[in-house]
């Protein structure tokens, strides 16, 4: 198999990951699938050369992981992990700085971080078509398909899945 063919199945395998995340109505899945998602979008980013997405998609990995693991903790223990994850984030993009691409992809990490820490239901859907957004730039930059077809993919997904969550809400019992 050559590096065209794994960069084609890593981009379908996470494009698929990301949407069943985003579409559903759960936030526990949601992080789970994007954490997953992520890893392998590591791998697609370091086939393409692009070495600041490479790392700020495995910093995603332990982001969702972490996130998920202080949901039930108490505030000053979600803060502390929140402000490792940004210092990660921060010096992964400092060390793989390449203009634009980093300043997006490390924005849209960022705004990621907050989402999966602070935010839920239809609040943290819409954050993430904001992520999609900015990370659109390092597809276009490194000229992948599978990721603009991700992004814009995840971007309505999250969207629908916004939506969704707001019926949800509303039908909701007070």
């Amino acid at each position: 198999m050559d590096a065209s063919h794994l960069i084609d199945a890593t981009g379908i395998v996470a494009l698929s990951l990301n949407v069943r995340g985003l579409v559903g109505a759960s936030d526990k899945s949601l992080r789970r699938s994007t954490g997953i998602a992520s890893a392998i979008w590591a791998v697609n980013n370091f086939l393409l050369g692009a070495h600041t997405a490479a790392a700020l998609s495995m910093v995603s990995v332990g982001r969702q992981a972490s996130a998920e693991a202080v949901q039930d903790r108490t505030s000053r223990t979600r803060l502390l992990a929140f402000a490792a994850v940004i210092a990660i984030t921060l010096t992964a993009s400092i060390l793989t700085w390449n203009g634009w691409a980093t300043l997006c992809t490390g924005a849209g990490s960022l705004v990621g971080t907050w989402a999966m820490f602070y935010l839920r239901g239809m609040h943290l859907r819409l954050a993430m078509v904001l992520v999609a957004s900015l990370w659109m730039y390092n597809a276009w930059a490194y000229n992948s398909w599978w990721q603009m077809i991700a992004n814009l993919a995840s971007g309505g997904a999250a969207s629908y899945g916004a939506w969704r969550a707001r019926q949800m809400s509303i039908q909701a019992p007070a």
